[in-house]
């Protein structure tokens, strides 16, 4: 017990607990990062907006042959129908109001319209999210208006977006 007490009384026994004390902190350091990324990423992907599609999507190329009048604002996909096959939501601008619309995917190169629903003014998202654990998959609308924001949810039924439960649309389309 007595060279321990003398080895750390002295300067390399000083030099190795104090190495021992900075490793241990590092160590700890490093456990809390990685469990503040963790929770970071948990709430990244609670909040994670749908990819706009690339211009040279099918299904945007059909919309914009249709509707070549409308300014397409945002479009993403994903299989809104549950039959395999992805669909398109689009965010467009007409000649005076912002609007929404499904390119619903019936095979073979064909796409119905589903008729226009009122659409954010500003700051437009989309995400995709399979809230009760059933499909077809759900997907939430939000944007704002002045400061003003709102979002609406989702779910194609009988072949139109039905607005499941929404907040503040009123006040951002």
């Amino acid at each position: 017990m007595e060279k321990i007490k003398k080895f750390l009384q002295s300067f390399i026994g000083k030099g190795i607990l104090f190495l021992s004390v900075l490793l241990l902190a590092f160590g700890i350091r490093i456990v809390l990062e990685s469990k503040q990324e963790e929770k970071k990423d948990d709430q990244n992907e609670r909040f994670q907006y749908a990819e706009p599609v690339r211009e040279d999507n099918q299904i945007l190329k059909a919309f914009q042959q249709e509707f070549p009048e409308m300014d397409v604002i945002l479009a993403c996909e994903e299989d809104l129908t549950d039959d395999g096959k992805k669909d398109l939501v689009v965010i467009y601008r007409d000649e005076k109001h912002i609007r929404m619309r499904v390119a619903v995917d019936e095979g073979k190169g064909t796409y119905r319209y589903t008729e226009p629903l009122p659409g954010p003014v500003e700051n437009q998202t989309v995400q995709f999210k399979n809230i009760d654990e059933e499909g077809p998959i759900e997907f939430i609308i939000s944007g704002e208006k002045n400061g003003n924001v709102g979002y609406a949810i989702y779910r194609m039924i009988d072949g139109e977006p039905a607005d499941l439960f929404g907040d503040g649309m009123e006040d951002c389309c």
